[in-house]
């Protein structure tokens, strides 16, 4: 155990004696300041130190002193081309001052000097600098492909900096792959300036994860330089890891169809992983203007072994708009064995749907007419699909009404995106309800595509203002009487009991017939006699 600790404290001796047995010749010097003018009196400060012109002499000498803290450490009287330097054994902070040139300007007249200048470089003690080059055989690894099972990466380290690096080492963090050939860490004896090493080589196996990752590869180069210092530089290269399962689905359907035709869709899903995946979730979504023809269960459960593929979903859809569209993905999903849950989406193929799309309203200004109205209904014919087609519409007048102008019908080629319209006026009959059938409306396309559409029909209701006014204000006058659905007139003068009711109260508040005209004659007579007596 003595002996142990005998030669680790002689080696830590030696390492130190090492480090500070240098002299100001093993300096390896790198420019800090490239040119510097100090007149007399002059200072420039560099890396701590305080350089200062302090003298000149006829004979061109210059006086510089270097000072820290305020403390000359040294001095002396150089000339052009002339080094001073100062060993700093406690940081290994070195330095020197190296004179350019010297300018005394001696005056003609009196031999003094006037203004002098020294221009001098300053060098700081050098130091060790690594670049460090990483690369790796591809940027993407996918370990389900035989060839990107394994990762080669290659290494070198150049020595950048200004001065010899000792004792330089490699070390590669491989980001928690393991390694299958090679070392993660090599030992450089000394890298001199703008040396490169060897190339270093290293392969590691590609992990099999759950989701695509990156991974970082961090490489470090460090060593030490004549002062003992440790110097480190780091690269990191990043490469990505392809999951080790994943379920690809795709989805098939024809790119154009027509509105009399219908689309055929497929989905099918594929285990392309490694491994085994049970309690797969798939959910099927339908298009908005499309409608399923067949029986079809939109969502399945399933387990694939690996590489194995399957025919998900088949079924037909009818068009019920045109226009341009794009096909929901479907959606898979299973829970990993890391507890967490992985969704896949299929794509989401476009198709594009041709034709025209017509549709039939009627409309009128309202449903309540009296007896020998006269009613207004207006036809709309709109073609909302991409073509142009011939329609020919025709209404039907009700029996029980009386047509008095307008337009029944309606043949003419309608646009894409268009609308046209036609009217008529009919008189309403008796009391009563009568309705307006639906309109009947055929077209034809240029590729003869046709087809019928129905229209709305419209119900009216026939009723005598002038007898719902009265009834009304008699039903409000007696309190016995309610209305079940909150006062509506027309309800309740549609009900035979009602009208009954109303009738019942006309005759109670009538005069009987002759009574008034034999009560004038009974006073005419009265008056006649009271005249012959006078």
């Amino acid at each position: 155990m003595y002996s142990r600790l005998f030669l680790s404290l002689l080696l830590i001796c030696a390492m130190a004696t090492t480090a500070s047995a240098y002299t100001l010749d093993d300096v390896e010097w790198d420019k800090s300041i490239d040119s510097a003018t100090l007149h007399w009196g002059d200072s420039v400060e560099d890396n701590g130190y305080t350089v200062t012109a302090e003298d000149f002499q006829k004979d061109e000498h210059v006086y510089i002193s270097i000072s820290k803290n305020g403390q000359t450490l040294k001095h002396g009287a150089l000339l052009v081309g002339d080094n001073l330097e100062y060993r700093d054994t406690e940081e290994g902070k070195d330095i020197r001052v190296h004179v350019n040139k010297v300018k005394v300007n001696i005056d003609e007249w009196t031999g003094n000097m006037e203004d002098p200048t020294a221009e001098i470089r300053i060098y700081n003690r050098g130091e060790p600098e690594f670049d460090i080059s990483i690369e790796t055989d591809r940027d993407e690894y996918d370990p389900r492909i035989n060839s990107e099972t394994e990762m080669e990466i290659t290494l070198k380290i150049k020595n950048d900096g200004s001065a010899k690096a000792e004792d330089v080492q490699l070390t590669v963090d491989p980001a928690g792959m393991d390694v299958v050939v090679g070392d993660l860490t090599e030992t450089i004896s000394s890298l001199g300036i703008d040396e490169t090493t060897e190339e270093y080589k290293l392969t590691l196996m590609v992990p099999h994860l759950w989701e695509e990752t990156d991974l970082d590869i961090v490489a470090t180069a460090s060593g030490y330089d004549i002062n003992g210092d440790l110097h480190e530089s780091e690269e990191i290269e990043t490469v990505t890891i392809a999951p080790k399962v994943e379920l690809m689905m795709t989805k098939s359907m024809p790119e154009e169809i027509y509105m009399d035709e219908t689309a055929r869709v497929s989905v099918s899903i594929r285990n392309n992983g490694l491994y085994y995946v049970s309690d797969i979730v798939v959910v099927e979504e339908l298009f908005d203007h499309m409608e399923l023809l067949d029986d079809l269960n939109l969502k399945k459960e399933l387990s694939l072994e690996a590489g194995e593929t399957i025919k998900l979903f088949e079924y037909s859809l009818k068009p019920t708009k045109s226009g341009k569209f794009k096909a929901p993905a479907t959606v898979a999903s299973f829970k990993a064995s890391n507890g967490k849950i992985y969704e896949y989406e299929s794509n989401e193929p476009d198709i594009e749907i041709n034709g025209p799309v017509i549709s039939v309203t009627q409309s009128t200004g309202s449903l309540t007419v009296r007896p020998s109205d006269e009613v207004k209904v207006s036809v709309k014919v709109s073609n909302k699909g991409n073509r142009d087609a011939s329609v020919n519409a025709v209404s039907e007048i009700p029996d029980d009404v009386t047509f008095v102008r307008g337009e029944t019908s309606l043949d003419q080629v309608i646009p894409k995106d268009k609308s046209k319209s036609y009217n008529y006026i009919i008189r309403a009959g008796n009391d009563g309800n009568f309705t307006v059938p639906a309109v009947r409306a055929s077209f034809i396309d240029m590729e003869n595509y046709k087809g019928e559409r129905v229209s709305n029909i419209l119900q009216f209701n026939v009723t005598n203002t002038s007898t719902q006014d009265v009834t009304t204000d008699t039903s409000n006058n007696d309190n016995s009487q309610t209305s079940g659905d909150g006062g509506d007139g027309n309800s309740i003068f549609s009900d035979g009991e009602s009208n009954g009711g109303s009738s019942e109260t006309n005759e109670n508040n009538k005069v009987q017939p002759g009574f008034g005209a034999l009560m004038a004659i009974f006073v005419l007579a009265g008056i006649y006699l009271f005249g012959i007596k006078r």
